[in-house]
């Protein structure tokens, strides 16, 4: 943490935290209302401890938000799922490793979580690329 840029920080925290917070006041009327679903996007970065990362922090931060909220909504018929993808193969990283998940593939899992039957409530998907083989 000692030498990170606290702009970019800032920008990060203002996204990764305080919009899903602004997000959540301001879809939750409608979704208690139409006893919707409610699809919060974390990191597998936010399930460890990274040294020095304020990203994994936010996720952090986020599934924090998640189990919160879906406190909240206990009893109101919305569903609540955190989706964690492990390395994603987007423009974000100038060289993702070969074997990163590719956007479809996390598309995947929120269609999954989203087609499930009213009953089912499916919390948490955690999404991370197979390891290569040895």
């Amino acid at each position: 943490f000692s030498g990170a840029d606290t702009d970019a920080w800032r920008d990060m925290i203002l996204t990764n935290v305080y919009g899903v917070g602004l997000t959540l006041q301001h879809c939750l009327p409608a979704l208690k209302e139409s006893r919707g679903h409610l699809l919060l996007t974390g990191s597998a970065a936010g399930r460890v401890t990274i040294p020095g990362s304020m990203y994994s922090a936010t996720k952090w931060a986020v599934s924090a938000i998640g189990y919160g909220v879906r406190e909240e909504l206990r009893g109101t018929g919305v569903r609540v799922t955190l989706i964690e993808p492990g390395m994603v193969d987007t423009p974000f990283f100038d060289e993702p490793p070969e074997r990163a998940l590719k956007p479809d593939d996390v598309a995947n899992a929120v269609v999954y979580a989203l087609s499930q039957p009213a009953h089912v409530d499916v919390n948490e998907l955690l999404v991370r690329p197979t390891p290569p083989i040895e």
